[in-house]
Order: structure tokens, then sequence, then C-alpha cells
């Protein structure tokens, strides 16, 4: 619980200083629905191309109060992922300080955090992804109908929001095949018809649009709006395989001179554990003075809890070959539906960073390695992260006791981070600062 309120107070705390916007401009799609009372078509706009849930769902804070008061809705989504989070971490963790350790990642990785509080439709898939996991969890340990409808149910809206949850139809609509299986094929049928129906008419608005607008189910916006100066990734195979945390560690922030620019590995990793791209946002005092050293900092201590997670999905890989040589002998039974629940989760986890290499092959944009692409999938990484660490406190337990205090300055270090970028912040704004619109924000926010 501790852990948990003082996640939701970093939250706060960034919120009231950090800027609402990232790079992206999703707010575009705000004042196009205000001006023109009409959600916009794929080619009208650079971010048109996504599905309208989370505009819909902004676009009453947006007419309140503007982008801060998004912003606000934000954080509100990212309080309440944070609260599920831990509730489906102790539905499915049983070991208490294997749970509270992992649980560290998702409440203080700054990536996680800032993106779960822009303005952007990254917001609303934070929290459609943990709803998701949850209900995952829940129907496979009560296979009831309602439990199916409520899946389903999430499983559409998720699409709604972002398409990168494509991958998630499927594979639920098999999950409840493998539960149904055994049964009547009658109630098969017709469940399958009716959850199959929810998914479609909730999750599919923007594909139908696509095709009644543009002859095609699914736009991407680089093929209408090319970014040219962003196609720079590739400079051969070792854009694959380079590993050299030591480019990060000398040189936290992102620049064309770094060769993390040219790294699938790099990108991934410096985005992971920092702020690694240094215009997403306006907490830019470790990035022009000495203080961008603490991101070094990050980048060390993020050496162990990466190969804890990189161990993690060794095992959860392996995990599936068992599911499936074991597959008639334990099918039915509740050890089966466990590693179902976690096979799920790591082929949904796969199928989106597979997605992001699919993305980075066709289009050379560097852009796509940012983990940002992932925080709809996050709780599937916070089980490889708990997976490792059991495997360590079961045979190297020693080890387990630098796992833990790695984390926990891990935490500590996010806290210092936000605390001093978030100070500079204020005494700026409140000393030098513009004083209409950015003051008025903090002023609003902070009830002065």
């Amino acid at each position: 619980m501790t852990i948990l309120w003082t996640g939701i107070v970093l939250r706060v705390l960034i919120f009231i200083v950090m800027n609402p916007q990232n790079p992206d401009p999703h707010h575009e799609v705000l004042e196009f629905m205000v001006k023109s009372n009409r959600l916009p078509f794929s080619n009208e706009l650079f971010l048109a191309c996504h599905p309208p849930l989370y505009y819909l769902l902004a676009l009453p804070f947006y007419i309140l109060g503007g982008l801060k008061c998004v912003e606000f809705f934000g954080l509100i989504t990212s309080c309440i992922n944070l609260w599920l989070m831990s509730k489906l971490l102790k539905l499915t963790i049983e070991d208490v300080l294997i749970r509270n350790v992992s649980f560290l990642l998702a409440t203080f990785l700054g990536t996680y955090v800032i993106y779960s509080l822009f303005v952007s439709n990254d917001t609303l898939s934070v929290l459609m992804g943990t709803w998701f996991f949850y209900n995952l969890a829940k129907y496979l340990k009560n296979q009831e109908l309602k439990y199916e409808i409520i899946l389903s149910l999430s499983a559409g809206l998720s699409l709604l929001t972002k398409l990168t949850f494509l991958p998630f139809i499927p594979v639920t609509l098999v999950v409840m095949f493998l539960v149904r299986v055994r049964g009547s094929f009658i109630k098969m049928f017709y469940t399958m018809a009716l959850c199959g129906t929810i998914i479609v008419v909730t999750g599919t608005y923007k594909q139908y649009q696509n095709y009644r607008s543009q002859h095609q189910f699914f736009i991407h916006n680089l093929d209408i709006f090319p970014l040219p100066s962003n196609s720079i990734f590739y400079q051969g195979p070792k854009s694959w395989y380079d590993v050299n945390i030591f480019t990060l560690i000398k040189d936290p922030n992102l620049s064309s001179r770094n060769p993390s620019i040219h790294s699938a590995p790099l990108l991934m990793y410096g985005t992971f554990w920092y702020k690694h791209i240094y215009f997403e946002n306006n907490l830019t005092f470790g990035n022009y003075s000495g203080f961008r050293y603490i991101g070094s900092l990050f980048f060390i201590v993020g050496i162990l809890p990466t190969l804890l997670i990189l161990i993690g999905l060794a095992l959860m890989i392996r995990q599936i070959f068992v599911l499936l040589f074991t597959w008639f002998k334990n099918f039915g039974t509740e050890m089966f539906w466990q590693n179902l629940f976690k096979t799920t989760c790591i082929i949904l986890l796969l199928g989106s960073v597979g997605t992001m290499f699919t993305g980075i092959i066709k289009y050379n944009d560097w852009a796509f390695m940012h983990v940002r692409l992932l925080v709809h999938v996050f709780y599937p990484i916070v089980l490889l992260l708990a997976t490792g660490l059991s495997f360590v406190k079961a045979h190297l337990p020693k080890l387990l006791q630098y796992a833990v205090l790695n984390l926990t300055i891990f935490a500590g270090l996010t806290i210092v981070y936000f605390s001093v970028e978030s100070g500079v912040l204020l005494w700026n704004y409140l000393n030098y600062g513009n004083k209409d619109e950015i003051q008025w924000y903090v002023n609003r926010s902070l009830g002065l």
C-alpha cells in the first residue's frame, strides 16, 4: 500500500509541472473535433489514423479546461491503472516479496509514468492493457459467461483505443475456444458468436471509417505523412545487435551523433530506463546540465533488472513448450490454465515487440524502437521480472538480496530525478517564467 500511494503522489507531482504534450500532436485531433463537430478521417491529420475512444473521453476535459485539463484526465487513468496493476499482481503472484519488488517497476519506471500522463492515447492504452490482463486472469480462474463478456468488452474497447491491441483479438478468441472446447458445441458456438460480436461492435469503428473513406481497413499515418528526417535508423547489421550500453552511460541523451539512434537494442534500453529522448517533455534540467548523468546511473542500475527480465523471458518461452508437450495430460487442470495465462501474456508481448520491428523494417524510422509502444503490454514485462526474481530466489538466494537492493535504489533514483526536475521547473516558472499560460497552469495545479 505504501508503494501504491508513493506512486500516486509521484504522478501528481509530475502532473503539476510537466507539459501536457509530447512530440506527437494528439491535440490536433481534439481541436479538429471541436471545430468540425466530427471525428477526422485518417488522411486529414497526422494522428487521425488512431481509433477514437481516447479522444472521445478526453474531449469534455479539453472543452472544460484545455490541454492541462486533458492531462488531468491522464492523471486519473494513470492512478487507476497503478491501483489495478497492484490488484493484478496480487491475483497472479503469490510470493509477497517478489510481488512488491516487481511492483516497484510499474510504480517508478519513468517512461511508464510520463506516458500515462501525456495528452496521448498512450495514457488510455496503459489502463486498457492492464484492464485486459486483469480480466484475462479473472476469466481463467472463473470460467463463467459474465467473465467472457467482460473480457470481450475489454478487448473491443482496447482496439477502439489503439490499433496496437489488434493481436489481442484473435488471442482472446483462441483462449475462449480452449475454455469451451470440451463442453457443448452449441453452447460454445453461441458463446463465441456473442463474444466476437461484442468485440466487432465495440472495437472496429476506425476500420469501418477507413474502409468507407479510403477503401482499406488499416492505414498507417507514415503512408500518408512520411517523416524522412526520422528514417535514419539502419546502418547495417550492427543496428540489430549493438548492445554496447556504455554508449548510453557515456551520453544518456539521444542525438544524431549518438550511435544509439542506429541500434534497436540501445534505443529500447535507453527509452526504457531513462528519458533518453531529450525533447519529449519539458523536464529538461537533466538534458542541459551536469544532472544529465543521473541518466548514466539509471542505465547502470538497469543492468541487473534487465538480465532478470531476460531470464524470465527464457523461462517463459520454455514454459510455452512445456504447455504444448503436456497439453493432453494437463488440459483443464488449474496448472494448465495458469500456464495458459502466462503463455498468453508472453505471446502478446512478443507480438507487440514484433510489431515494433515490422514498423522499423518497413519505415526505417528509429522512433519505432521507443518502448512507449509497449506500455499496453507492461504487465507481461513485470511478470517476466517476477519470474526472473523467483528463479534467483530458488537457485541464487544471495543474488536476490542484490536484486532487491538494486530495484530499491532504482526507485530512489526515480524519486530524486523527478523531485529535482520538478523543483527546478517550479523555481523557474515562479521566478522567471512566462506569466501567462504556463504560470496559470502551474498556479491552477497548485491551487494558488
